[in-house]
């Protein structure tokens, strides 16, 4: 995962540290806000039922204590209130409550009226004295109880909404370290790698992230730089003894002249080996490339290439009944070396000729891909998946070798795409196809 200083991160949002800050904050928001509703609501209701319990007691003290001084009831304080004195004159409703409750203070319902219900015994009556609090107009009424829960519902919503708020700021300053390390990392390359991250940043987590990756990019310094030893060395150690080997090939072909002397044979196929040999250095050395510089002034002719390819390769034939047939649908021409496109080719072109006994070859050249086609001995499924890997035999004790394996490495490079077709007994066909930015 790679961080960028626009938070422009190639990942789903549920993944990313700044999301995940933000949610738990409106998660801890909502929780904390619906637990506090949720306690409001409840606190509300409780203490509305203790306020009309306690007037309720206090009438019922009222009541007894005028009944003890004045033997006679009072009237009611209030015109919610009923007082009964026994069961006889009780309308049925009212008994309906009543069914079966003990001395105390109940709470009862008759249709959707809700009532307070006091029952005491009188000090020397046998009769029991009942106190009807009609409460359903005192008490929170249905619309004022959705208020309510409107209420505290947008108080839920509010407190989100600063969980939202703070979340954010607090992701903004998390993430700042570690975008601005991101940062510091994508501006590198291979020629400035920081060896100093860990001076930049407080000795945190993210310090320590910083001090973890600058031991990486120093393992990696010391890497590239003994690549570029390599390469360095290879450039000038290969190249001289090629070097040499060529002007001596020159030399010697100036001697023998002639076809028929013994020694031309042999000097051709050295010719060609040591041609061959430096498409391959120079190939090895622009893979060890970090960037790919393709010039756009520099153009190929495929069609030219293709042809020119085949006949330096024709020599491989030997003494097989082999036809090696040029098609040429299209004419297109590359934005690429052509050292870089005849050292593709002949690798397939190579392997066509090796793997054929009899039968043909055939090249087709279209708009978009070059096609080598061949009815040689063709290959299981399994040698299929590994002839991209280097010196990998098949069954038959055939080697593939390396040639494949950078052939696959250079179409990456540039954006081909090899594709290979292969049946047991009926050939091979394999496919390059170009990149469309290449094409001009």
């Amino acid at each position: 995962m790679v961080l960028d200083s626009n938070w422009q991160i190639p990942m789903t949002f549920r993944h990313s540290l700044r999301s995940r800050i933000i949610i738990a904050f409106c998660l801890f928001g909502a929780l904390l806000g619906t637990l506090y509703a949720t306690t409001v609501y409840i606190s509300l209701d409780m203490i509305d039922d203790h306020l009309i319990d306690s007037h309720l007691n206090e009438e019922v003290k009222n009541f007894i204590s005028h009944y003890q001084r004045y033997n006679s009831f009072p009237e009611s304080s209030s015109p919610y209130i009923s007082v009964y004195v026994g069961t006889e004159s009780m309308p049925l409703y009212v008994l309906d409550m009543l069914d079966g409750k003990p001395e105390g203070v109940h709470e009862a319902y008759s249709d959707e009226e809700e009532y307070h219900i006091a029952i005491t015994r009188l000090q020397g009556q046998e009769n029991r004295l009942y106190l009807l609090y009609e409460v359903s107009a005192l008490e929170f009424t249905e619309k004022r109880k959705l208020s309510i829960r409107l209420v505290l519902m947008a108080g839920v919503v509010l407190i989100i909404g600063v969980g939202l708020w703070i979340g954010w700021l607090t992701s903004r300053k998390v993430i700042a370290p570690v975008a601005h390390l991101a940062d510091v990392v994508n501006q590198t390359g291979p020629e400035n790698l920081p060896t100093d991250l860990s001076k930049i940043f407080y000795d945190d987590e993210v310090g320590v992230l910083a001090k973890a990756l600058e031991q990486a990019m120093q393992r990696v310094e010391i890497h590239v730089e003994r690549e570029n030893r390599f390469s360095r060395y290879a450039s000038h150690e290969l190249r001289t003894p090629v070097t040499i080997i060529k002007g001596a090939v020159v030399l010697l072909n100036k001697q023998f002249l002639s076809k028929d002397d013994p020694a031309h044979r042999p000097l051709k196929r050295i010719e060609r080996s040591v041609t061959n040999m430096e498409n391959i250095i120079e190939t090895l050395l622009w893979l060890s490339r970090e960037e790919i510089i393709i010039e756009q002034d520099q153009t190929l002719a495929v069609v030219t290439i293709v042809r020119d390819t085949i006949e330096q390769n024709r020599h491989l034939l030997g003494n097989k009944p082999i036809e090696i047939e040029l098609i040429p649908e299209d004419k297109p021409h590359l934005f690429i070396s052509a050292s870089i496109f005849q050292i593709v080719l002949t690798n397939i072109i190579r392997n066509a000729i090796q793997h054929t006994v009899s039968g043909n070859i055939r090249v087709i050249v279209k708009d978009d891909r070059v096609i080598v086609s061949d009815t040689g001995e063709g290959m299981d499924p399994d040698d299929l998946k590994l002839i991209t890997q280097p010196i990998v035999r098949g069954d038959l004790n055939k080697d593939f070798g390396i040639g494949l394996s950078i052939v696959k490495r250079l179409c990456k490079r540039v954006g081909w795409k090899l594709d290979i077709e292969s049946e047991r007994g009926r050939g091979t066909t394999v496919q390059l196809i170009f990149f469309e930015q290449q094409k001009s």
